[in-house]
């Protein structure tokens, strides 16, 4: 059965608008598996995105935003999603861009995330198997650089939706 986070991990990992915006793996990675996948992870990067000049998206369950009814079933979920950008670079990994437009990039990666997350019907959809019924945005950063030690300007920015599930797809009773 899958949780808030790893239904949101194949939610978007489907939308090609959101992964054409992220690094990916390369077609010769050893794990075959991974090959050509988008950066889109369950609550930890697998990638040292530094030095990369693409981008990954983070989502983890981050408890609840809200207690259930009485006598009722619904589940209010709050969702962690996290996006690393590096700056663009040249051949020699020099940095070609400045802080400011590395976050501009961030923030339109952001801008089409939140397009297919925040909702504002409340038609039922499909996260891996976890069925929802609505996700709206709860709290938004700010891109910050990450404190790398060497000033390369990875930045990042997190965010926090509030999911409300009503069951699972294929609960064998």
């Amino acid at each position: 059965m899958d949780d808030v986070a790893s239904g949101a991990v194949q939610f978007l990992a489907g939308i090609s608008a959101v992964t054409t915006l992220l690094g990916s793996f390369s077609e010769s990675d050893p794990v075959t598996a991974n090959q050509g996948l988008p950066w889109v992870f369950l609550e930890n990067p697998l990638v040292r995105v530094q030095g990369t000049s693409a981008a990954a998206l983070v989502c983890s369950p981050a408890g609840s935003w809200s207690a259930s009814l009485p006598y009722g079933t619904a589940r209010f979920m709050r969702l962690s999603v996290e996006l690393y950008v590096d700056p663009q670079r040249d051949s020699a990994q020099n940095v070609t861009e400045t802080p400011g437009l590395t976050i501009v990039r961030g923030e339109q990666l952001f801008s089409v995330v939140n397009s297919f997350l925040h909702r504002r019907s409340s038609d039922i959809q499909i996260w891996g198997d976890l069925v929802t019924d609505s996700c709206v945005l709860l709290a938004e950063g700010q891109f910050v650089q990450v404190p790398t030690g060497d000033g390369d300007w990875l930045q990042h920015k997190q965010a926090f939706y509030g999911v409300g599930a009503t069951g699972w797809a294929d609960v064998a009773v």
